[in-house]
Parts: C-alpha cells; structure tokens; sequence
C-alpha cells in the first residue's frame, strides 16, 4: 500500500511542477513581450542607463533573450535548472542592484515580484523539469521514477536516522 502512496505522490508532484513550471514560463514569456513590444527596447535601455549600470544595452537585450528563450525553454521542460539558475540570479540582481531602496512592496516600485522570480528560480533549480520535461527524456530518465526515498519519513518510534 505504501508503494501505491509513493507513486501517486511522485505522480502528483511531477503535476504539480509541471503546472508551476508553466505558470514560470507564461511569466516570463509574458515579461519578455512586454520589455520589447509594449515598453519597447530603449525605454528598457534608458531606464537601465538611468540606473547607471554598465553597458545598458546589452543587459536590456540579455534580459529579454533570457526571459524570452528561457520562457519558451522551460514550457518543454529543456534546459530547465540552468534556465532556473540564471532567472534567480537575474532577480537577485534586480533586487540588490534596482528595487532594495523601495521596499519590498511592488507599488512602490519594491521587489516583491523579483524575490517570488527568484524563489521559483530556485525551487526549479533544486527540482528540475521533473520526469514531465523533455530534460528527463534527452539528458536523464525517460520513465517515472519509483519511489526512491529522497522524501524519506521515518515511522514514528523508529531508530533509523
């Protein structure tokens, strides 16, 4: 019977990645579009020269390729912890270098929406695409794993660590 838990519960896990690593990519895709269609690229560029970061254009570009290709990468699960890894960092930046002196509330310009970014970053990179991406189908196992213990819970009265 435990063995039918396991497996439902990697199941129900591996779903529920897949619906936030959707919901991940959509917000990314979806703030990639609007930095290069509807505020447009040199608004981005003079916001970041305003800031006065080095080298405006390219971290404006880097920006919206890296939420763009990474959007549409992690939507098939591909590349999935180095996209995760390089939009926390992204945000991280935002935060420390942009958005610390506002506060955290995003009404006044804080960072709330860069830490949740970044916070998904992470849980992508420690998780991965799960075995619904096509990193499990190209770069690791192309089945459903069994349970292999990593949620290990010792049952209560046990001496095993």
């Amino acid at each position: 019977m435990s063995n039918t838990r396991s497996a439902a519960g990697t199941a129900s896990q591996a779903v529920l990645l897949l619906i936030a690593r959707l919901g991940f990519a959509a917000i990314l895709l979806g703030r990639a579009w609007s930095r290069w269609q509807i505020e447009g690229m040199d608004a981005q560029i003079a916001r970041i020269a305003e800031a006065g970061l080095p080298a405006p254009g390219v971290i404006a570009w880097g920006t919206v390729v890296l939420e763009g290709i990474g959007g549409v990468l992690l939507a098939f699960g591909l590349l999935t912890r180095l996209v995760a890894a390089l939009v926390a960092l992204e945000n991280i930046l935002i935060i420390a270098l942009l958005r610390w002196a506002a506060g955290p509330f995003i009404n006044n310009g804080g960072y709330e929406y860069n830490l949740a970014l970044a916070c998904l970053g992470i849980v992508f990179l420690a998780a991965g695409a799960s075995y619904t991406g096509l990193d499990s189908l190209l770069f690791g196992r192309s089945k459903r794993p069994a349970d292999n213990g990593d949620l290990y819970q010792p049952k209560l009265g046990s001496t095993q660590p």
